[in-house]
């Protein structure tokens, strides 16, 4: 067990309160929602889950929004929705409501100082008859998941959701150097300093993305994962604690910084990660379409087609460009399919990112397990 400081006040009793209640089941579990989220992505028929409009209405609705927007939907959203929606059972909060226009977005709550509320992005909220609760599900990159805002007891709880096997965060990485060496920057270490372990662990190891193509990077040392799990928390996403499910589906609550206490951990970077940015190694570039036998023709390219690799749209089905390989990508419509051959100009290539990260894996979770070593302990 890693020895953690001392739980706050606001962790003791948002702890307390939620462990003095009986225990909760998430509405569908992991391998549920998987089953729902490829039936969806694959057939987009909202009629079929129109019971959810009552059983789990916020999810109900971000599928409404994916058919109306013709988007996906991220499989985080439906874990972040059932796992909501059973907090607010366990509070009695009742009363449901969406969020959707910029004027919905703005939350007054009692005496509560609504500057704190909104600098969450609210998606959906439920609160209880005499309106002393209110559970607020948030969305975006920059803020936390959810927050639990008590009246009497003039609180605001942060909390974070997490699958039982999940990424903390997922930053790019600073671009490496034209020959493929990982570099950081003070911006980086700045704005994630809880990473800054981990990746001077790999520069010092002279790490060279170019001999990585393909496949992710785990060698780590537990104490720049651990550092990494336990920081995620405490900057401009501080989350006081962490809710996931146990292995039979019921919420878990665990302060933020004693994740390590429950869950296995694990680093990874990944050479080609989630974002794409304009080429910024030409060099390399030129030389894989060369060695797949493309030709140049000053920015026009010329490559046979049945060497590049489709890649399917995040979250969907449908094939959005052409994969170079894991670095490099051509969205489809700027590709010109001429009697076999791929024609793009090659400014319309586009690099990924690499990013960090640190993984968080529950195994064996159970619910009892957890409330009795807490409810002791606070």
């Amino acid at each position: 067990m890693v020895d953690f400081p001392d739980l706050s006040h606001l962790q003791k009793n948002l702890l307390t309160n939620f462990y003095s209640k009986p225990k909760s089941k998430v509405l569908f579990n992991k391998a549920e929602r998987n089953k729902i989220g490829l039936d969806f992505k694959k057939n987009k028929d909202i009629t079929k889950y129109k019971y959810l409009e009552s059983s789990l209405p916020a999810f109900y609705l971000e599928l409404l929004k994916a058919v109306n927007t013709k988007k996906n939907i991220q499989p985080a959203v439906f874990s972040e929705c059932v796992y909501t929606q059973a907090i607010a059972e366990k509070y009695s909060l009742t009363i449901f409501r969406q969020h959707s226009s910029q004027e919905e977005k703005k939350i007054t709550f009692g005496e509560i100082d609504p500057l704190l509320l909104n600098d969450l992005s609210p998606r959906f909220s439920y609160k209880n008859k005499d309106e002393s609760i209110l559970l607020i599900q948030a969305g975006g990159a920059g803020g936390v998941d959810c927050a639990l805002v008590s009246l009497i007891e003039k609180t605001i709880s942060k909390i974070e959701f997490k699958e039982p096997y999940a990424r903390t965060s997922e930053p790019d990485l600073p671009k490496y150097t034209d020959d493929g060496f990982l570099i950081s920057s003070e911006k980086f270490d700045k704005k994630y300093p809880q990473f800054k372990s981990m990746l001077q662990e790999q520069i010092e190891k002279k790490l060279n993305i170019f001999e990585n193509i393909g496949h992710n990077i785990p060698d780590f040392s537990m104490e720049s994962i651990e550092k990494a799990v336990s920081e995620n928390y405490t900057g401009s996403k501080k989350a006081d604690v962490i809710c996931t499910e146990d292995e039979y589906g019921f919420l878990v609550m665990i302060p933020s910084n004693e994740v390590a206490n429950w869950a296995k951990l694990e680093g990874e970077i990944r050479p080609s990660g989630r974002n794409s940015y304009k080429v910024w190694s030409l060099e390399k570039l030129t030389k894989d379409i060369v060695a797949m036998g493309g030709k140049i023709d000053g920015k026009k390219v010329e490559i046979q087609t049945s060497l590049l690799e489709p890649r399917i749209e995040r979250g969907g089905t449908r094939k959005s460009g052409l994969k170079l390989n894991s670095l490099f990508f051509i969205r489809i419509e700027n590709i010109k399919n001429q009697g076999g051959i791929s024609v793009f100009n090659i400014e319309d290539v586009k690099q990924l990112n690499p990013s960090i990260t640190a993984k968080i894996k529950f195994e064996n979770l159970e619910f009892d397990d957890v409330k009795n070593y807490y409810m002791k302990k606070v």
